[in-house]
């Protein structure tokens, strides 16, 4: 490819590696390492937290099954794929399904499983993986956690990426999760 640089970066060596502090939902680590191209020293931190999973499930009309939900972070309320945390030794097929019940009271076929992505790989090792659930129905009660408080709604695709173009759908996670979706054909649909 015309302007691609030749070769691969190579590994840093690591000199040590330091726990810092366990916050329940992460845990911080400081790594420093020697720069492979001049020798000098750096430090890098490091967030650790579960992987994750984010559901794009769709109903037989082709809507999209979504949570609006109040976001302590930003002091507001959100438009969200209903996602959560991957247990330890949950598949993560499993976890979107579980999640996509206890958030919204609905379940739907075998989640088909698409790439999985690195949230961000400068400072965190979490993994997001999407699950696309075709034929989402409610079939109960949501069963949220205490501190939760979600809120569905249904969109068609073309409604949701307008959200997202308005910015009233803002999650690097959902636009992630579309476009992984869209790029694999729009598997659930009809």
């Amino acid at each position: 490819m015309q302007g691609e640089e030749k070769g691969a970066p190579r590994p840093w060596p690591m000199l040590a590696e330091t726990e810092l502090q366990d916050y329940e939902i992460f845990r911080a680590r400081r790594i420093d390492a020697r720069s492979p191209e001049d020798g000098s020293e750096h430090t890098f931190h490091v967030a650790d937290a579960p992987d994750g999973v984010l559901i794009l499930a769709l109903t037989p009309d082709g809507r999209m099954v979504m949570v609006r939900q109040w976001r302590h972070p930003l002091q507001r309320i959100t438009l969200e794929l209903p996602a959560g945390i991957i247990e330890e030794g949950e598949e993560p097929a499993a976890a979107a399904a579980r999640e996509l019940r206890e958030e919204t009271g609905y379940e739907g076929d075998a989640a088909r499983m698409l790439p999985a992505v690195v949230l961000n790989p400068s400072w965190q090792t979490t993994r997001l993986h999407t699950a696309v659930i075709a034929n989402a129905r409610p079939v109960g009660e949501k069963e949220l956690d205490d501190a939760e408080d979600t809120r569905v709604c249904l969109l068609a695709p073309d409604q949701l990426r307008a959200r997202v173009m308005s910015g009233d759908a803002d999650s690097a996670p959902v636009v992630t999760a579309l476009a992984l979706w869209e790029w694999s054909g729009r598997p659930g649909l009809g």
